[in-house]
């Protein structure tokens, strides 16, 4: 008789004998005999600045015929995309074609005839003392006599959209809007169009800005608060109100926007200039230090998804004057760069003067230009001549 613990070391003693070991291939010929591997990197890897122009070497251009050649448009032939964007004459309908008389028959209107019979007659009939009851079946229609039709109710909602919006087709139509606007504006204001119980205080005719229009206006738009941190109140702000941008060039030839703020003589010049009622002194100098520096991005009437911008102006005892900003920039904060020579002290200082021959025929012509060319990206080109050669003062608004 054999012991169960004397059984299980015989059923285990073959199992150990079939053990190999196997070890790993190395792909040194040689035995290694001191091992030193890499330790593990002990923090997160990091982007390093690429010092070199990237186009130094070779700078692709595309020529005109890249630039003239139509690339034609795949589509999926196995889904029935059989669209065609490149030929416009692919989907001109030809109004000689007479249509094939099955699709004349789904053109035509349904003409729904009121039924004769006696159960037809009693399904409308409205019976006081019984409650009409709303059936979710096709039971109602079958009698029912609807005087919507299928076509109809497709162009419901454009139907209404023209309804509220008004279309001027036609030049008496506008000439007739144009008059209302007039007729519209001579009519007092009791009240809000919306909140009964606002009443006017004040009321003030607004006009067009003759005398402003001429100048291009531009919004700036900060990321963040250009104020210096430790200015603030009303100080600050009329430090912000006398604040000059201009546009300048790295060593590296990469354009951003500089931020000026006067100093303190600057803001004693131009607070006497203020309460002597005159713009500037023609011959002091005016000096500004750089506080920050900005990367701008511009939009205008030419850009995609331009929204139109205005700003009033209230004048004493002369009424309301509205102007049109033309473009929208957008400055963020500008990285500084490793191995770049700092800006921060560098110093505007301006001396006005007024305009010579020269620039008053060139802004004539800039309007003359307008005129004929109404839709031209004038903005465009004066803002960028802004951020290159000129500064413009930016305007606290309240």
């Amino acid at each position: 008789m054999i012991n169960v613990k004397e059984q299980l070391c015989v059923n285990c003693f073959p199992l150990k004998c079939l053990h190999v070991t196997v070890e790993r291939e190395s792909g040194v010929v040689c035995r290694v005999k001191y091992c030193n591997s890499l330790p593990d990197i002990p923090f997160d890897p990091k982007f390093i600045t690429y010092p070199f122009d990237q186009h130094r070497f070779v700078q692709y251009k595309a020529t005109s015929l890249e630039k003239q050649h139509k690339h034609e448009l795949l589509t999926e032939p196995d889904l029935g995309v059989t669209i065609d964007l490149i030929n416009p004459d692919t989907y001109r309908i030809d109004p000689s074609i007479l249509l094939d008389p099955a699709d004349e028959k789904l053109l035509e209107e349904d003409i729904q005839a009121p039924s004769s019979s006696k159960r037809s007659q009693q399904h409308a009939k409205v019976v006081p003392w019984m409650r009409k009851t709303e059936y979710i079946s096709t039971e109602f229609n079958r009698y029912g006599v609807s005087n919507e039709k299928v076509e109809v109710k497709i162009g419901v909602s454009v139907k209404q959209q023209f309804t509220e919006e008004e279309i001027y087709k036609d030049r008496d139509s506008q000439i007739s809007a144009i008059e209302k606007t007039f007729e519209d504006a001579q009519k007092s204001i009791a009240q809000h169009y919306s909140k009964p119980r606002v009443t006017p205080v004040e009321i003030l005719p607004v006009f067009p800005d003759f005398k402003m229009w001429i100048n291009p206006c531009a919004q700036v738009i900060f990321d963040s608060d250009p104020a210096p941190k430790d200015i603030s109140g009303p100080a600050g702000v009329e430090m912000m109100s006398q604040a000059m941008i201009r546009g300048m060039m790295d060593e590296e030839g990469n354009q951003f926007v500089a931020y000026f703020l006067p100093n303190e003589d600057t803001l004693r010049k131009r607070k006497r200039d203020f309460e002597e009622g005159m713009d500037y002194m023609p011959e002091d100098l005016y000096d500004y230090k750089i506080a920050r520096e900005y990367n701008w991005n511009v939009k205008n009437k030419a850009s995609k998804g331009y929204e139109e911008n205005y700003f009033f102006i209230f004048r004493d005892g002369d009424g309301v004057y509205y102007n049109e900003l033309e473009t929208r920039v957008r400055l963020s904060k500008r990285r500084a760069k490793a191995g770049t020579q700092s800006t921060t002290n560098a110093v505007l200082v301006c001396k006005h003067r007024d305009m010579n021959e020269k620039e008053l025929e060139a802004q004539v012509s800039l309007i003359l230009f307008e005129a004929v060319n109404p839709h031209s990206s004038r903005t465009e080109i004066l803002i960028r001549h802004m951020i290159s050669k000129w500064s413009y003062k930016i305007p606290h608004i309240h």
